[in-house]
């Protein structure tokens, strides 16, 4: 009989809680502890080796590699994202055939709409700062990101429906959590990538004029994107294009 092996991609609190479904149950799994942006040539090697009687289980990989004929895919980006979509913990459970309990339908709700979708699903607000700070934590925000995004968004006005950040530290979720429902649209730049927060009309429209960008989120209504940060030419581009659709 056919047995699923997983592989896991990029580290936040939806990914260390599959993590954690997947010891319990004791599935095997590969894990090296990747950022997001993981790629399934990450685990080229083990997946050369694999055996025949395995089902490979890419998490939240980039496809970048030819797939082995029977591999399964669980996502919850780009073209799978949405509200009406499963998360990728939820895709998980369904394949072994279980039940999420609270904390983790909470840690579902989260993965596909932040905090807005913790309230939604009843989550108190000490449950929400908890999930919330374990995401940032698997992640890998450091407390020295915390500091200054504490300083940065202790200063934040909004101007309107855009406002635009520029970061000297990778991680956005510091900033985000703490100015939830304090802005409309939010560019913020970090030295590594220009991020998205708001419409999710103008996350789509973002997403099919940019190639290699990602997305997701409770889409339609409101999502993020993303692209890597290449040049200040691209930075002043994607501002005006922001400028112009809000």
């Amino acid at each position: 009989m056919n047995s699923p092996v997983f592989f896991l991609g990029g580290l936040d609190a939806e990914m260390c809680e599959i993590r954690s479904i997947l010891k319990e149950r004791e599935q095997p799994f590969y894990d090296k502890n990747l950022s997001w942006g993981a790629r399934l040539s990450d685990y080229k090697n083990e997946v050369r080796t694999l055996p025949n009687n395995v089902i490979p289980v890419f998490v939240e990989l980039t496809i970048d590699l030819p797939l082995p004929e029977k591999a399964i895919v669980i996502d919850h980006h780009n073209e799978k994202a949405g509200t009406d979509k499963p998360t990728s913990i939820e895709q998980v459970a369904q394949l072994l055939g279980i039940k999420l309990n609270r904390r983790q339908q909470l840690i579902a709700a989260n993965d596909r709409a932040h905090i807005k979708g913790m309230i939604h699903a009843g989550a108190t607000p000490q449950k929400i700062t908890e999930i919330r700070a374990f995401d940032r934590r698997c992640q890998g925000v450091t407390e020295d990101e915390e500091k200054q995004a504490e300083s940065i968004c202790a200063c934040f006005r909004s101007k309107g429906k855009l406002d635009v950040m520029e970061i000297q530290f990778p991680h956005t979720s510091p900033i985000t959590d703490r100015l939830f429902d304090q802005f409309q649209n939010l560019l913020v730049i970090t030295p590594i990538a220009i991020n998205f927060f708001g419409r999710g009309n103008i996350v789509k429209i973002l997403s099919k004029k940019y190639k290699g960008s990602w997305y997701g989120g409770n889409l339609p209504q409101e999502g993020f994107w993303g692209i890597k940060r290449i040049s200040q030419n691209q930075i002043d581009e994607i501002k005006s294009l922001l400028t112009s659709l809000v």
